[in-house]
């Protein structure tokens, strides 16, 4: 019996590292992504990268959407390898999508049509296509696939770009017939985190080229619905004007977005920015008549923080960094050295990323410290 069940997972075990990602067996917590909107705009949280049975995936369409459901996505969009199927399956790349929507068309979540182009060592994801089953999408020259898919009107992001399947070194290289498609705006985002890859180069190679920031898992095994904050799957942060399919797009196009990964985030100052404001709610005191400030910080979001103090007043503990853990209230005592009505705290996150290497910093500002009557 032993040796059966060791057989067993063994089995398991090569089957999930065939493919993309993992299968993952995650704990409860939450239930749900527990993200806030940002001023002037919702926080649509997507997964733009995912494969069925249609392609090289193990799951029926309809389990994409549950998945999603129970992990509070609010959009996705199944992009089953447009090449081939599988032998059991009907050859035609819009069957996924067709029994996806069915499943989905009674709940909030938004389905957007879209197919991975890889018939050569370079991934292409397509969104918004109206046909995935189009031949031209099956062109082996990148070119001409991509080509295809602009004439549907589609969003095109790199996928993946230093993959191990294409590098030995992990390093994404660009060849220029690239660099030539990005600045014809054929090539419109990348990929720059694929399920649990940061690829730096391409990071770079986006804020170069003004392209938007994707993230995604990939996922091909089972994600087994529950969730928990540290333990996730990567998705695209998209900050929409409206709850809405044409609203996804409008954003995608203006790169309002932001990758979250793990404990990281990835994005532009102005919306990592934003992000962070909206996740904290800040309470402040003088300790009895001391000038040492107790500042509390809650944390009700699912993000966690690791802080540099960067600010003109120390704390007291001497040591400059602090975690906001989620779901938590944190304190630190900052030694203002005089009691002040109102003082900046100035952090780096350090695992928000502007650019490759470069963390996010922002002042906070701490106010209402003292009773009226003592200002």
């Amino acid at each position: 019996m032993r040796i059966f069940f060791f057989v067993f997972a063994l089995i398991g075990l090569t089957v999930s590292t065939a493919y993309g990602q993992f299968v993952e067996e995650l704990d409860s917590g939450t239930g749900k992504f527990e993200i806030p909107d940002i001023p002037g705009y919702h926080t649509l949280k997507c997964d733009f990268h995912m494969h069925t049975i249609f392609s090289d995936g193990v799951v029926w369409p309809y389990v994409r959407v549950d998945e999603a459901l129970a992990e509070g996505l609010d959009v996705i969009s199944i992009t089953d390898h447009v090449e081939y199927s599988r032998k059991e399956v009907e050859d035609n790349h819009m069957v996924p999508y067709e029994i996806a929507k069915k499943r989905a068309k009674e709940t909030e979540l938004m389905l957007i049509l879209g197919g991975e182009l890889s018939a050569s060592h370079d991934h292409f994801n397509a969104l918004f296509l109206e046909n995935t089953d189009a031949p031209d999408l099956r062109d082996t020259l990148p070119a001409n696939r991509i080509a295809a898919a602009n004439r549907q009107g589609a969003f095109v992001f790199w996928n993946h770009p230093g993959w191990l399947g294409k590098t030995n070194d992990g390093v994404t290289r660009v060849p220029e017939e690239f660099i030539e498609m990005i600045e014809a705006g054929q090539i419109r985002g990348l990929e720059v985190c694929n399920g649990n890859s940061y690829y730096e180069e391409a990071h770079l190679l986006a804020l170069e080229h003004g392209l938007t920031l994707l993230g995604n898992s990939d996922i091909h095994g089972i994600s087994y619905s529950p969730y928990q904050p540290l333990k996730h799957r990567t998705i695209t942060l998209v900050f929409s004007q409206e709850r809405s399919v044409e609203g996804i797009r409008e954003a995608l196009e203006n790169q309002r977005t932001v990758v979250y990964q793990g404990d990281h985030l990835v994005g532009s100052e102005e919306f990592l920015q934003a992000l962070v404001l909206e996740s904290l709610e800040l309470e402040a005191e003088y300790y009895k008549d001391k000038a040492v400030a107790k500042v509390s910080i809650k944390n009700p979001t699912d993000f966690i923080f690791v802080c540099e103090n960067k600010s003109a007043y120390g704390l007291f503990t001497g040591i400059p960094l602090f975690i906001l853990k989620p779901h938590t209230k944190t304190d630190i005592y900052v030694k203002t050295l005089e009691r002040l009505p109102e003082f900046d705290l100035d952090l780096k996150i350090l695992n928000a990323l502007v650019e490759p290497g470069k963390s996010l910093e922002m002042t906070i500002p701490v106010k209402d410290l003292l009773p009226a009557e003592s200002q």
